[in-house]
């Protein structure tokens, strides 16, 4: 859970730094930025300031994305594990799970051109 939990802050930050730039651009998006998570802990303690006694090992630092979720900038959505697309970068896969999420990034075979 602290790892997900570092990494959406990463994440967050990334994003508003993007947020920021398209302003600069004169392009502006007020609605709350979506960031989908497959950790359920990682959610609720973005949005339940009372669950802290658990999380006082975590750094400050990463207290930050609750600050955004609060304000209503950032809002984490619950995306199971097997939909999320990311990880055909980040894990090893078996076959099936590797086409699916090949198949939801719009890539196809090659072979299946054929």
């Amino acid at each position: 859970m602290e790892d997900e939990c570092i990494a959406t802050a990463a994440y967050c930050t990334q994003v508003l730094w993007m947020k920021e730039t398209r302003k600069d651009m004169k392009v502006h998006f007020n609605e709350p930025i979506s960031i989908k998570c497959d950790n359920a802990s990682a959610i609720s303690i973005s949005k339940n300031h009372v669950l802290h006694s658990k999380t006082k090992h975590i750094p400050i630092k990463y207290h930050f994305l609750r600050e955004q979720v609060t304000q209503q900038i950032m809002k984490l959505e619950y995306i199971p594990t097997k939909e999320q697309i990311t990880n055909i970068f980040t894990n090893p896969l078996t076959r099936e799970p590797f086409e699916y999420l090949r198949n939801k990034l719009g890539i196809i075979y090659a072979n299946s051109l054929h």
